[in-house]
């Protein structure tokens, strides 16, 4: 049996690439449950999957420091400050959306701290920017409205894929048309060039170095066809090419130092391919963080 990450997987932090922790949390969900068994479930399918990517180029000298799973907010949101403060790469695993309430919350602290402007890329079926939703203001429904009510400022917050709205969130998206969308209808249409669109962007908009960017991509924004195993699944989603291919454009380009994955529930899904999309995904997000090194 292979180890998890294969041939990636180092105990030497400090000749890691990147610094991964699961926070195997579903509590903050309110539809589907069972992402708190994401972190594991992609860990055990890592070691089947050799460290190439789907071009056969090798990433077996990126090395990945694994953390752990952690429960404690406060000791997740410190693994994510050290990883920072030591040019690591944090990629955090939940876990429901309400995670990104705390790990962004860390990034937002290190931005500041380094006279930086912290970015959010939030990719998603759904805007996340209820205030309170379901008797709870740390609902997965929540976590965009919690960033900028501790200092993310609206203009600096792009939503990517959105197709699923409550009430409250059409009503504060009008009024603060400064938040940029890209709803899915718009990146789904056909003999287009929405994704360039949306890639110019972000390019023109955050490619300066006073920017820091932290990526969080609920699994939901991709259709439901690709991506079963999801506690919210929407239709009319995004194609899994067509994201990956532009997710990679924001790597190569942006000034993105942070990430995380949420809202994979191994439990509802079909065969793992859900688990499997996010680890295609991330095997190929790591080949050009390598590439950036």
């Amino acid at each position: 049996m292979h180890h998890f990450f294969r041939g990636m997987s180092t105990k030497d932090y400090d000749s890691s690439d990147l610094i991964l922790l699961g926070i195997p949390y579903d509590k903050g969900a309110t539809c589907g449950l069972g992402t708190s068994k994401a972190p594991q479930v992609l860990r055990e399918l890592s070691a089947y999957l050799p460290p190439f990517t789907s071009n056969g180029e090798s990433i077996a000298d990126f090395k990945i420091y694994d953390e752990g799973d952690f429960l404690d907010f406060d000791l997740a949101k410190d693994v994510i400050k050290k990883a920072l403060n030591n040019h690591k790469f944090p990629l955090t695993i939940g876990g429901d959306h309400s995670i990104s309430i705390y790990t962004q919350k860390a990034f937002y602290d290190y931005a500041i701290a380094n006279n930086k402007i912290p970015v959010i890329i939030h990719i998603d079926a759904h805007p996340d920017i209820c205030d309170v939703y379901d008797n709870r203001k740390d609902s997965h429904a929540s976590p965009i409205r919690r960033a900028i009510e501790y200092g993310y400022k609206t203009e600096n917050i792009v939503l990517v894929g959105i197709r699923g709205y409550e009430e409250q969130e059409v009503k504060y998206l009008d009024e603060h048309g400064e938040i940029t969308v890209f709803k899915a209808s718009e990146l789904n249409k056909k003999n287009c060039d929405s994704y360039s669109c949306l890639f110019s962007y972000l390019f023109n908009r955050f490619k300066s170095d006073q920017y820091m960017i932290y990526l969080s991509y609920d699994i939901d924004a991709n259709d439901p066809s690709f991506a079963p195993g999801t506690g919210t699944p929407e239709a009319f989603g995004l194609n899994n090419q067509e994201l990956i291919s532009c997710i990679l454009d924001m790597f190569r380009s942006l000034p993105i130092k942070a990430m995380d994955i949420v809202e994979i529930s191994p439990p509802l899904d079909i065969n793992n391919i859900t688990t499997w999309l996010a680890l295609k995904s991330l095997y190929e997000i790591f080949k050009i963080l390598k590439d950036k090194r």
